[in-house]
């Protein structure tokens, strides 16, 4: 019974012995959830592509069936409902949007620091041609890059019997007259980067005249940038404001579309864990698998732009893979195809944070808000200055109202513009009504001296 009894006791010191050193092991290995919820502005086809390889991916490596869910919206859309749930989030990641939204929610406390584990992301680093790739603190990582610029119909501006614009200043000319269509910054963030991208370059008041004058130009205003894409692919219209990755995947499904990509308009999107995620460990290792060349290559089959530089961009005849390297240039990777832009200023974010709520805004409530009333006054304006050609104070009065148009003021625009016609006698008429006037004037004294001397006396 002795020899029993201390048999039992070796058998329990071994046996604690042995979950103790078990122990962490067991710890170290996650129990991975079965959903994995993204909150996201994406593209179904990239989503798509990426549920097919996170969940193949999943089952193969990490064991467990996951079902991948998409909350779609907005970015603006996504950060407020981010903000709204306030630490206790119905999704665990938010998939997309101007890095400008994932810091606004770190500040917030809203977003979980994660390294994620691989390779692709030890690589990457945190600042190239001063824009910032990743966070520091891990709060917030690059989902892709992203090139911006406005999309355009081929045929339909081929039917017009007009050239493709080769510039932002182009589409300032009224010959594109309700053939523009937009979003608005507080709707998508690709349209905020369109409209920081010409703030940045021309300065706050110039820029803003910009965005008035050419708000004259559009026939519509829709509720995402996906409705840009779709009624420029349709040919509804000519022109819209957007991003590359929809412009070259619609290329190749046969839309007669292109892109005019402007190099400041290249910036990075991200992607963030949120705090209180529902399922957490899951989360991350989406995070650590998005930097491997497998996820980056989900992306690249549908035109995004990987954000990992060892990935080379190179695709079948017709891919959007293809159609992406000849729009960089033929370069392998983002990182090459920018390094061509030495000297340029790219995006500043920092800038684009800044005046992100100003922006939006300003552009609601003097652009959207009052578009009838700035049409009006904008094609005022043009009609006027046919009129006042050659008559200087006209021209001044007229230069009045060009500025209080740039403003935003309206009302008062058209009523000096008003004013330089009336100036102007009505449009050209007022110098040919003096002319006549003064005709009239002379042959009536010529009559009355004609009269006159019939009159007198011996005649």
């Amino acid at each position: 019974m002795e020899k029993t009894g201390k048999r039992l006791v070796i058998t329990a010191v071994l046996a604690l012995f042995l979950a103790s050193l078990l122990a962490p092991l067991a710890y170290s290995a996650p129990q991975y959830e079965e959903t994995l919820v993204l909150i996201t502005p994406s593209r179904s086809d990239l989503l798509e592509a990426v549920k097919a390889k996170f969940e193949a991916y999943a089952r193969e490596k990490l064991g467990v069936n996951v079902k991948m869910e998409f909350i779609k919206a907005g970015s603006p859309e996504c950060m407020n409902r981010i903000i709204a749930w306030n630490g206790k989030p119905e999704a665990d990641i938010f998939f997309g949007g101007d890095l400008t939204f994932h810091r606004t929610l770190k500040e917030k406390g809203l977003l979980e620091a994660y390294e994620p584990q691989s390779e692709g992301y030890r690589t990457l680093p945190f600042e190239f041609m001063g824009v910032q790739i990743k966070d520091r603190d891990h709060m917030w990582h690059p989902k892709l890059w992203w090139g911006h610029g406005f999309v355009y119909n081929k045929q339909v501006i081929s039917k017009l019997g007009l050239n493709v614009p080769k510039s932002w200043d182009e589409l300032l000319d009224p010959e594109w007259r309700d053939l523009i269509v937009m979003c608005t910054p507080s709707r998508s963030s690709s349209t905020t980067i369109n409209v920081m991208i010409v703030l940045q370059r021309e300065g706050w008041d110039k820029g803003w005249a910009y965005w008035r004058r050419l708000a004259a130009n559009v026939g519509t205003f829709v509720q995402r940038s996906h409705d840009v894409h779709d009624l420029v692919d349709k040919g509804e219209y000519a022109v819209g404001f957007g991003y590359h990755l929809a412009a070259i995947v619609d290329s190749t499904k046969g839309y007669p579309v292109s892109i005019y990509l402007d190099p400041r308009g290249f910036i990075v999107s991200g992607v963030s864990m949120l705090k209180g995620a529902p399922h957490p460990n899951i989360a991350k290792a989406f995070l650590d698998w998005w930097y491997t060349p497998d996820a980056q290559e989900a992306a690249l089959s549908v035109g995004g732009i990987p954000v990992i530089p060892n990935l080379k961009i190179e695709g079948p005849p017709g891919s959007p893979a293809a159609a992406l390297r000849e729009a960089l240039g033929g370069k392998d990777n983002i990182y090459e195809y920018l390094k061509t832009f030495q000297g340029e200023k790219l995006y500043d974010s920092k800038f684009a944070e800044e005046h992100y709520k100003e922006v939006a805004k300003i552009f609601d409530e003097s652009i959207v808000a009052k578009h009838a009333e700035l049409k009006d006054a904008w094609f005022t304006i043009l009609d006027v200055k046919k009129v006042v050609k050659g008559n200087p104070q006209a021209e001044a009065k007229l230069n009045e109202a060009i500025a209080a148009f740039d403003k935003g003021d309206y009302a008062t625009a058209k009523k000096l513009a008003l004013e330089a016609k009336d100036m102007a006698g009505g449009g050209g008429g007022g110098s040919t009504m003096l002319y006549v006037a003064g005709a009239i004037v002379v042959i009536a004294a010529a009559a009355a001296v004609y009269f006159l001397a019939r009159r007198r006396p011996g005649k």
